[in-house]
């Protein structure tokens, strides 16, 4: 009898530390090699926090962060949740926006908010540059970097259309570095050929239930069904890449074999990566 309930309880140790261990921040670091910096361009990836918090006031986040000291810190959506307190997206708000220039789009959770206007207002408020269907032209370690972004086609599809249009246009006439904010991964052919350098998305959530070797890009993600192919990772688009964030929530599902995760990307000098 103490054999087995020692077995029960070692068991049962292993799977809250191993739950615990996949529950925990990891944090994925990509490069992006163009011919339109000459110097690396760091940026930090936030998507799908859902109002999940990270220690005090956002402290493991924005530790995280910090570590890696960014130029910037995109949002692409989903930071806020509409079922759960918005404590937790104002704290990392007005956390990150203390350090970093900040810029977000809204996913369709904010979306589905009584007042995503009013989400609007008051991320604004808090010194983040919200992008629906804007950009700006901005310098970052001495390169220029134009940032865009569109709403949530939960908008509604004719404004989502607009939008995406403007700024279509705004990365063609322009010989900068282009950055595209937008919640959906799945929208290939909308990205595809649209003058983005890099268009980085979340919405996937990793595909929620990952196995390695069996499910590598997950079970399901919304818009993409069963065994989804763009919930993490770079994925090249013809003239553009596409790099999807498995997102910070953990809240509702558990996530399995699927660490939530803060993104990393380098835009890194082409000479670099070909020596010449």
């Amino acid at each position: 009898m103490k054999r087995r309930v020692r077995w029960i309880a070692c068991s049962a140790a292993f799977v809250l530390g191993a739950s615990a261990f996949w529950q925990g921040l990891q944090v994925t670091r990509d490069c992006v090699y163009s011919d339109k910096v000459s110097k690396i361009v760091r940026l930090a990836l936030v998507t799908d926090l859902h109002s999940t918090w990270y220690g005090e006031a956002q402290s493991r986040l924005i530790d995280a962060i910090t570590w890696e000291a960014p130029d910037a810190v995109l949002l692409a959506g989903d930071i806020v949740d509409d079922e759960r307190p918005r404590d937790a997206a104002k704290a990392f708000l007005q956390a990150v926006t203390q350090k970093y220039p900040t810029y977000c789009v809204l996913g369709n959770h904010e979306f589905r908010t009584p007042d995503p206007e009013e989400v609007k207002d008051w991320t604004r408020n808090l010194g983040v540059t919200v992008l629906d269907g804007t950009g700006e032209t901005v310098t970052l370690n001495d390169q220029t970097v134009l940032i865009c972004g569109t709403d949530d086609p939960a908008c509604g599809i004719a404004d989502f259309q607009n939008q995406f249009f403007a700024v279509s246009r705004m990365a063609q006439q322009t010989d900068a570095f282009t950055v595209l904010l937008s919640h959906r991964p799945e929208l290939i052919d909308w990205y595809t050929d649209a003058g983005f350098d890099l268009v980085v998305s979340g919405h996937a959530h990793g595909g929620q239930v990952r196995l390695p070797l069996v499910l590598p890009n997950g079970l399901i993600a919304p818009g993409q069904g069963l065994f989804p192919k763009y919930t993490t990772g770079l994925h090249e688009l013809e003239n553009t890449t596409l790099l999807v964030s498995r997102g910070l929530c953990r809240n509702g599902i558990p996530r399995v074999f699927n660490r939530p995760e803060l993104v990393i990307i380098d835009v890194t000098p082409k000479n670099a990566y070909t020596g010449t």
